[in-house]
């Protein structure tokens, strides 16, 4: 497990509560207004639970009362596990290029990811490993050669 007060020398912990900038942004958490083929969020946290519920607050919500108001609901939206996660993938691209500031900080970056909270002194891996996976994957394609 990773040390808190390492973030930012060792890694980037992509959580609201990060110590960098990046990892912050990076967070579903995170207020950015996204545009998707199912319409407009204001984060990826209220897109993700929205594709369970098609709840309208949701579009609206960003950070933990995404999160709380979304677990509250009754999931009637059924989507494979594979749908799910690209639709998430593709939010999250576009999350990305929405802002020149942190797409470049994201290209320049080349610590690994990392996801996990903090309560008090106790840290608590986050899981969603497919997701570091596709930080990893899209900082790798960018600086590949990939053209923003």
């Amino acid at each position: 497990m990773h040390s808190p007060n390492l973030d930012g020398s060792t890694h980037i912990n992509i959580y609201s509560k990060a110590s960098t900038e990046l990892g912050r942004f990076l967070t579903n958490f995170a207020l950015s207004s996204i545009t998707i083929e199912d319409g407009n969020f204001k984060s990826i946290e209220g897109y993700w639970y929205w594709l369970g519920t098609h709840n309208e607050q949701l579009r609206t919500l960003y950070g933990f009362k995404a999160k709380q108001f979304g677990k509250s609901l009754t999931r009637v939206i059924k989507l494979t596990e594979d749908v799910f996660r690209k639709k998430i993938q593709e939010a999250c691209w576009i999350k990305l290029h929405s802002s020149q500031k942190y797409l470049t900080l994201f290209k320049n970056s080349s610590l690994p990811f990392t996801h996990y909270y903090v309560f008090g002194t106790k840290v608590h891996d986050a899981g969603y490993e497919w997701l570091i996976y596709m930080w990893e994957y899209y900082r790798t394609y960018i600086k590949n050669g990939y053209k923003f």
